[in-house]
C-alpha cells in the first residue's frame, strides 16, 4: 500500500466520504426494510432537551473508551506491544498530516455512518427479528463481531473493536437513542487521533551530552 505519495488531504477527503457513505448505505437498507436506523433520534423540537440528554451522556460514556486507550498504549504488552506497532506503522502515516477540523469531521462522520450501520440497522433489525432478551444479547453480539472484524488491522485490534462494539451496542440498549453511541463514538475516535498524532510526533527531548573532563556540552 502506497501512501506516501497520495496527498494528506486525499485521505481525509477519502475517510469523510467513506465514513458517511456508511451512513447513506445504512439509510438506504433500512428504507428497504421499513427500519429507521437512527432509534430514538428525533428532529422534533419538543424533544430537544431528551436529544440534548442522549448526546450528553455519550459524551461521558466515551471517558472509559479514552481510559482504556491511554493505558493499553502506556503500557503495553503481549498482543497489545504488537497492536502499537502495527498502528504507528500503517496508521500513522495515513493520518499524521490531518488538521484538527479534518480529524473533527472524521471523527463525526464516523460516529453517524458506524452507529447508523452496526447499531441503528444491524443490531436493531436482528433485536426485531428476535424479539426478547436473548434476541436481544444475540443481536448485540453478532452486531458487535461484524464490527471488530471490518476493523479488523490485527487480531488484537480487532479484539478490542469488537469489545468497544460491544459497549456502544449496550448504550444504545440503555438509552434507547442512537446518538448516545454515535456521540460515544465521534468523541472516542476524535481524541484517539489527536492522542496519536501528539504523542507520536512531539520533538523528542535529547539531554546534552558531555565530552571530557571538563563536562562541555558536545555541540
Amino acid at each position: 500500500m502506497i501512501v506516501a505519495s497520495v496527498p494528506p488531504r486525499f485521505h481525509a477527503g477519502a475517510a469523510i466520504a467513506f465514513e458517511t457513505g456508511l451512513a447513506v448505505v445504512a439509510a438506504g437498507i433500512g428504507w428497504l426494510l421499513g427500519l429507521w436506523p437512527l432509534p430514538g433520534v428525533s428532529l422534533s423540537v419538543d424533544r430537544w432537551v431528551e436529544q440534548s440528554m442522549a448526546v450528553g451522556w455519550g459524551v461521558l460514556a466515551a471517558g472509559p473508551l479514552i481510559v482504556g486507550l491511554l493505558l493499553v498504549d502506556r503500557f503495553p504488552c503481549g498482543p497489545w506491544r504488537d497492536l502499537q506497532q502495527t498502528v504507528d506503522r500503517q496508521l500513522l502515516p495515513w493520518i499524521r498530516h490531518w488538521t484538527v477540523g479534518q480529524m473533527a469531521l472524521i471523527s463525526l462522520a464516523a460516529g453517524f455512518g458506524e452507529e447508523m450501520l452496526f447499531r441503528g440497522l444491524l443490531q436493531t433489525a436482528l433485536a426485531d427479528w428476535l424479539p426478547g432478551i436473548w434476541g436481544a444479547a444475540f443481536a448485540l453480539l453478532v452486531a458487535s463481531a461484524l464490527f471488530g472484524v471490518c476493523h479488523w488491522i490485527t487480531a488484537s485490534y480487532a479484539v478490542l473493536a469488537g469489545l468497544m462494539g460491544v459497549y456502544l451496542g449496550a448504550l444504545l440498549l440503555i438509552t434507547d437513542n442512537l446518538l448516545t453511541p454515535v456521540a460515544t463514538h465521534a468523541v472516542y475516535d476524535f481524541v484517539a487521533l489527536i492522542y496519536l498524532i501528539r504523542s507520536r510526533t512531539e520533538p523528542q527531548r535529547q539531554e546534552p551530552r558531555q565530552d571530557g573532563a571538563n563536562g562541555s556540552a558536545a555541540p
